[in-house]
């Protein structure tokens, strides 16, 4: 049982961390950016920031944009890179397939651009395309400030129409400068293309080590989609660190400086997903559970990592499940397709009803148990969705949930605060 101190209160429950490049953070993700400006990271290179970044560089021969933002911020994205050169696009470089970096592809593309990204971008922005309503429900949950209601229908996810796919790493030549484009799978999935500018030292890393740099990748996402390969990440990540490069410029946030700095970064993140990796292996070889993994591993403090997107026992589950799938051997009912609530009503009725189960949820979370506390009030709201002590166990367990949490994971805070919103929403009907 995980015990911990109950002290209810949000008002330091979704504190961020600090960003490694210095304050930006993870949390920022939640919010719509206002105003959206190109910024000059070095010279010919400028990135324009909304909730994702997006990217120009100007050559002797016209420019290369690397990504496009998020398609709400599309234009502004847009109008801010072109305030800086209305010279001719001659390349658009796709870094991976998700909505918040080929939004604008639409304002780009034309008579003379090139469009590129990997192999497997095709397969992904099918991928996304297909399941875009049920995805759509998912993120509004956890980032509804970001993707209020009805903005798929006005930014609807493009299905983009790809010049040149590369199926392994290429080399292009724009106005005397160089671009490597690098296929890197990694923490955002199996389609991630890097750009390497072998002059300058620059690294544009789009999303491949996730949206905070120096972080634990982000091996599962709570919104829904294809778990991501560990092995592959750690060969992506070594690969990068033997470019040795001065800048790092990633999908989201600021730059990274300073080639000791960004390359300690680099391995300290490969050790440590190979450290989980090889961790999660051996139990499985042992016969450990996988609960038993989740909550048993953790890194040395010489790897430890922020987990403000990733987090190790995540990292553990998509490890475990990306090799064995979801039967686990222990009980015969995964195998077919009568879940464990629909038992619910006789258990809570054989526990004296849906108050004994809600009184026992209660003293669960005073107790500091508000996971177990978690487990007993939803057993009594499934036989009674508007019993008013299931729903007060249940939000009293969420908020502890949030301060123990502190706001630390952009993922977890977002499904917590829409949880909160909706359990409080529930006991309001009541009165």
């Amino acid at each position: 049982m995980r015990r911990m101190f109950l002290s209810i209160g949000l008002a330091a429950a979704f504190a961020a961390p600090a960003h490694a490049d210095g304050g930006e953070r993870i949390s920022e993700l939640l919010r719509p950016v206002e105003k959206i400006e190109a910024v000059r990271v070095r010279p010919h290179i400028w990135r324009a920031s909304g909730n994702s970044n997006a990217y120009l560089v100007t050559t002797g021969d016209g420019v290369v944009v690397i990504d496009t933002g998020l398609g709400p911020q599309a234009e502004a994205t847009h109008a801010a890179l072109r305030s800086v050169s209305d010279a001719p696009v001659r390349k658009l470089l796709l870094t991976h397939a998700h909505a918040d970096h080929i939004g604008g592809v639409g304002l780009w593309q034309g008579e003379g651009v090139e469009t590129i990204a990997a192999r497997a971008f095709a397969l992904r922005n099918r991928y996304y395309a297909d399941l875009r309503p049920f995805q759509a429900r998912r993120s509004r949950v956890l980032w509804a400030d970001v993707m209020p209601e009805g903005a798929e229908e006005r930014f609807p996810y493009p299905r983009v129409a790809v010049d040149h796919y590369i199926d392994r790493d290429e080399t292009i030549v724009v106005g005397g400068v160089t671009f490597r484009l690098l296929l890197t799978p990694g923490g955002e999935g199996p389609d991630a293309m890097s750009v390497w500018i072998p002059e300058w030292k620059v690294l544009f890393s789009g999303d491949t080590l996730g949206p905070a740099v120096a972080s634990f990748p982000n091996l599962f996402t709570l919104r829904g989609e294809n778990p991501r390969e560990a092995v592959p990440m750690i060969q992506t990540l070594e690969r990068m660190a033997d470019l040795e490069p001065e800048l790092l410029l990633p999908g989201h946030f600021g730059a990274l400086a300073g080639r000791a700095e960004i390359t300690s970064m680099l391995r300290k993140t490969a050790d440590a997903v190979r450290y989980v990796y090889d961790a999660t292996i051996e139990g499985m070889n042992q016969g450990r559970s996988l609960w038993d993994l989740m909550r048993e591993i953790e890194l040395p403090p010489d790897l430890v990592l922020s987990e403000q997107y990733g987090r190790v026992p995540w990292g553990v589950r998509a490890i475990y499940e990306n090799h064995v799938g979801w039967f686990r051997y222990e009980s015969t009912t995964e195998l077919y397709d009568v879940p464990h609530y629909e038992v619910y009503p006789e258990l809570v009725a054989l526990a004296g009803g849906p108050d004994a189960v809600g009184q026992a949820a209660m003293t669960r979370v005073l107790a500091g148990e508000p996971l177990e506390a978690l487990h007993l009030a939803e057993a009594a709201l499934t036989v009674d969705p508007k019993h008013r002590g299931g729903l007060t166990a249940a939000l009293l367990a969420l908020r502890a949930l949030a301060q123990q949490d502190g706001g630390t994971n952009f993922q977890i805070a977002g499904w917590l605060r829409a949880r909160i919103r909706a359990a409080e929403a529930a006991l309001a009907e009541l009165d």
